[in-house]
């Protein structure tokens, strides 16, 4: 798990240690003395339908009229807190269930499952399992709760995207698959692990890049593939996800190709938006080895540099 830490914000909460804190306008939550004046029985997971920056932003507007206790940033598990567990928080649409819950809001949007990050979901499940352990809430789906299960909800978070068996097993401490256990990255400049032709250029134009720099060449009718090396432990199923700088004019259309036990499949992605983090492609059925598993190809149909910067490949 990674804290938000001093570098962001320069407070760190009091409530739970690896968090920040950054208050709610006082407009926006109302002051209590939980948990003598209500119990916490109650934790509810929300989806921002939107940034992290953002959301943290709008809590402190005094025109927001809502709030969370929590908010989870999508790259690396992050955790900013913005109203104390004995405040209500504005979070579920529902007084009763505000004035005995504990709202956590994870960055991203329920119809992309590439927001719901490794990271986040253990960061998150950390969380939850303090504050489950401090507040006797019990570990299970009747007391931890997605916005949606709120009685009167108009809201969907945080959707059929989010993984509650995986959550659960996270907040439970429950056997986590060992799959799960294995996860690598290859940026552009791991040693013996990228290969390119001299038509990439190199540059450090986006501060979004993963490391010191990315890859970048023209689209052509021809491969000419950037390709990342990975030494798959076993033949199972994983989750392929990249990181590229988003720039304006970038390519709209860039092929990733991922060498699965079947053939090569392409996932185009649209490099002038969502970058600076992990984005997924989905899983896939890679062969055990080390091979060239993952590449990017300059065969695209739309104008703008195609990019070539990290992946990072987790067994499910």
């Amino acid at each position: 798990m990674a804290p938000l830490g001093t570098g962001d914000f320069g407070a760190l909460s009091t409530d739970y240690g690896p968090a920040a804190w950054v208050p709610a306008n006082s407009s926006n939550y109302t002051v209590s003395s939980r948990e003598s004046a209500y119990p916490i029985n109650y934790i509810v997971i929300h989806t921002m339908q939107g940034s992290y920056a953002g959301s943290i932003s709008w809590f402190q507007n005094a025109a927001a009229g809502t709030s969370a206790h929590y908010l989870l940033r999508s790259s690396d598990g992050a955790v900013t807190q913005m109203v104390r567990d004995k405040d209500i928080a504005w979070h579920a649409g529902n007084w009763t269930y505000n004035t005995q819950s504990i709202g956590i809001e994870h960055e991203g949007y329920v119809d992309n499952a590439s927001w719901y990050t490794d990271a986040m979901y253990r960061s998150s499940a950390a969380l939850t399992r303090f504050l489950c352990d401090k507040y006797g809430i019990p570990k299970t789906r009747t007391n931890i709760i997605g916005h949606n299960q709120v009685p009167g909800a108009t809201h969907t978070d945080p959707g059929s995207n989010w993984n509650w068996t995986y959550y659960m097993q996270l907040v439970t401490g429950g056997t986590t698959p060992p799959p799960t256990a294995w996860s690598t990255i290859v940026d552009n400049t791991t040693a013996g692990r990228f290969t390119a032709s001299a038509n990439w250029g190199t540059s450090t134009y986006s501060a979004q890049r993963y490391g010191a720099d990315y890859r970048y060449a023209n689209p052509v009718a021809a491969s000419d593939t950037a390709w990342y090396k990975v030494n798959i432990p076993a033949t199972a199923t994983y989750r392929v996800e990249v990181w590229y700088p988003a720039v304006a004019g970038y390519n709209t259309s860039t092929p990733y190709i991922v060498a699965t036990t079947s053939g090569n499949q392409t996932v185009a992605v649209n490099q002038g938006a969502n970058g600076g983090a992990w984005r997924s492609l989905g899983t896939f059925t890679l062969a055990a080895g080390d091979a060239n598993k993952v590449g990017v190809s300059r065969w695209s149909g739309s104008t703008g540099y195609v990019i070539a910067d990290a992946i990072r490949v987790t067994r499910v």
